[in-house]
């Protein structure tokens, strides 16, 4: 009896005790830089309250909101999808884009995490390699 007693709340324990781990990089994000480097050359852009985004994660989903502002044009992109993360090797399975032919492509990137900080960088290639003189460095910053 007391070996059944003991065997049930070994269950119990391990059937209560051990809830998986939500993914650390779940939460609502903000763009804060991008730096966009073609050729080693370097192109480095604050965002503020004319640039600027979001980006949200979920258990298995992704979404981004952005705005730009140049001039008097105003530019909002927007999407979202699936997503895989292992490591450093962050893939994108892209469903909803304001721009139609992003919808169905898969996108590799390198992803960082630093306390509440995101750092995303692509175009990577299958190995999840991408090119220091010909990528692009976002910075997002967790806002939830």
């Amino acid at each position: 009896m007391k070996l059944k007693s003991l065997l049930l709340i070994v269950t119990l324990f391990f059937i209560f005790g051990f809830k998986p781990e939500k993914p650390i990089l779940n939460g609502t994000y903000k763009i804060v830089s991008e730096e966009i480097v073609r050729n080693g050359d370097s192109t480095f852009n604050i965002k503020n309250d004319k640039n600027h985004g979001l980006k949200t994660w979920s258990d298995k989903y992704f979404m981004f909101v952005s705005n730009s502002v140049v001039g008097s044009q105003i530019s909002s992109t927007f999407g979202g999808g699936t997503y895989e993360l292992s490591g450093n090797n962050y893939t994108e399975n892209i469903q909803y884009h304001v721009a139609s032919n992003y919808r169905g492509i898969t996108l590799k990137l390198h992803l960082e995490m630093k306390g509440d900080t995101v750092i995303q960088i692509y175009p990577c290639d299958d190995s999840f390699y991408y090119d220091k003189n010909n990528c692009v460095i976002q910075k997002y910053v967790r806002v939830d």
